[in-house]
């Protein structure tokens, strides 16, 4: 009667464990399932020197993201700006986007010279860190924005350059024609 109860417990105490090991399993999966689901997509960053061929080719301008390692600002532009899901779907169909780490020695052409990224920044007058360089299509500097840029600051900033309504009107104006 006791190896029969011991046996009893034995198969008991098994299936119990399978079910504890199948419920862990399931819940890793739903807790890893949730974190992708909560990782947000990023624009497609590119290489600089590939952004400025494929934007004669596919005739959009460039947002160029100067950054440094330490910029805890630069950072927050990352998550905050460059996830934003209308930045992310606007921003992929409408422009180009690339990175330089405003401190490397890596070198880049640009308009037949060669710099390193450190150079470059310094020749375009970037002192401060997250720097926006907006370029056209043809890779010709437009503007340039110092600081972090919130998404609903960036949105029309793209609309603006997309539009090319630089050519046409100042920014302000820009900003006091256009429907939010």
């Amino acid at each position: 009667l006791i190896m029969a109860t011991l046996i009893i417990h034995e198969d008991t105490m098994k299936k119990a464990m399978i079910k504890t090991v199948i419920l862990s399993l399931a819940t890793l999966l739903l807790i890893s399932k949730g974190m992708m689901a909560n990782e947000k997509k990023s624009v497609d960053w590119i290489d600089f020197e590939q952004a400025i061929t494929k934007a004669a080719k596919e005739n959009k301008h460039i947002v160029v993201d100067f950054y440094t390692d330490w910029c805890s600002w630069c950072k927050v532009m990352d998550e905050q700006t460059y996830r934003n899901s209308e930045i992310v779907q606007y921003g992929n169909q409408k422009f180009l986007f690339a990175k330089i780490n405003a401190e490397s020695d890596a070198k880049i052409s640009y308009k037949g010279q060669q710099f390193t990224c450190r150079e470059f920044t310094a020749a375009l007058g970037i002192r401060g860190y997250p720097a926006t360089v907006f370029l056209n299509e043809k890779g010709e500097f437009i503007t340039k924005i110092s600081g972090f840029i919130q998404p609903d600051q960036f949105m029309p900033i793209l609309e603006y350059l997309e539009g090319k309504y630089y050519d046409k009107m100042s920014f302000d104006d820009f900003m006091k024609t256009r429907k939010s």
